[in-house]
């Protein structure tokens, strides 16, 4: 029901004068101007209206507010949790190979003070042929600390960096530098290339040397993980398009590309484990102890895949072996 606009006969003067303040003290709280006269009712509904409607506003900007601020609060829980187990999963790791660095290096400087003893405690002297054994050892766990520092090093570079330089190439250029960069040590895979179309496979224009580091990863991952068996090396020209008729990543047109696969007989994968084998730090519990690392190598492919708009999955049966694939989008050669 609308009240008179011309009178005050509802109210008595300090009604009205009480409401008035009520009016004035809402602008003020609000922020919201009067208008220049609060002389009938309506005059004072509708300047409360609008501090009400702003005060409306302000609460669902402080709900929302609320809610991000719920969000940012978790995503920093996230992240802090990741870090520490981050640095208990480097503080484990690195003691490892500094504990064998330390007592191989005192068992030899013992000997260098002319204390002939095996590492045992008996009178048994260290022979020339122990010391390059234990000189070895050394220098291999050097080696794998300089690895778990070198992956720290790269995956926080790529992932500060946005873009990337950009050339062509051939994939077999980039197949014979991933080959040539391949970690020999405890195992040694033949790697077999098979290229389509031959003899030097697609074209490439990307980031050459982060395409020769994701197979570089991929590579040393399969000949780890196989014993030592034949790893296949590919490539080959496909096209991708919307699933279901959608827009899909790449557009709603066909769209010429090129698929890498690097493809092992190993041990292979758990299909419950493949959806968590790119995230950072994860490591399958049932090869972790027998194959030692912070688990960053796939985190660091997938990093630098995404860089190129590419996308990066893995196909894999337990006790035959595991594929990788690689898919980017092809561009132009005159880009």
């Amino acid at each position: 029901m609308s009240l008179p606009s011309g009178n005050r006969a509802y109210l008595t003067e300090a009604e009205y004068a009480e409401l008035r303040r009520m009016c004035e003290r809402l602008a003020f709280l609000t922020g919201t101007s009067l208008p220049p006269r609060l002389e009938t009712l309506d005059d004072i509904f509708r300047s409360m209206s609008v501090s009400i409607e702003v005060c409306g506003k302000r609460l669902a900007r402080g709900r929302q507010n609320r809610n991000e601020l719920k969000e940012t609060r978790e995503e920093l829980e996230r992240v802090d949790a990741i870090k520490n187990q981050f640095i208990r999963r480097v503080s484990h790791e690195l003691r490892t190979p500094l504990a064998s660095i330390d007592g191989f290096a005192k068992t030899l400087l013992r000997v260098e003070q002319g204390e002939e003893e095996s590492p045992e405690g008996n009178s048994t002297p260290i022979t020339s042929e122990m010391r390059r054994e234990f000189l070895s050892i050394i220098s291999k766990e050097v080696n794998r600390l300089e690895e778990m520092i070198e992956s720290v090093i790269n995956l926080s570079a790529i992932e500060s960096t946005n873009e990337r330089p950009c050339s062509q190439f051939t994939v077999r250029e980039l197949c014979g530098s991933a080959i040539s960069s391949m970690e020999m040590g405890k195992y040694r895979s033949v790697v077999s290339l098979r290229l389509q179309p031959a003899p030097d496979g697609p074209v490439l224009r990307a980031d050459r040397q982060g395409m020769v580091e994701v197979l570089r990863q991929l590579l040393n991952n399969a000949q780890k993980y196989s014993a030592g068996q034949e790893v296949v090396l590919g490539a080959e020209h496909v096209s991708i398009g919307p699933p279901c008729g959608s827009q899909g990543a790449y557009g709603a047109l066909v769209t010429p590309a090129v698929r890498l696969f690097v493809r092992d007989s190993g041990i292979g994968i758990p299909q419950s484990e493949l959806p968590r084998i790119f995230e950072k730090l994860y490591r399958i519990e049932r090869t972790a102890a027998a194959f030692p690392g912070v688990g960053l190598g796939l985190s660091i492919v997938r990093a630098l895949v995404n860089q190129s708009n590419g996308h990066v999955w893995a196909e894999s049966e337990v006790g035959r072996g595991s594929t990788f694939f690689v898919l980017l989008p092809n561009q132009p050669v005159d880009a």
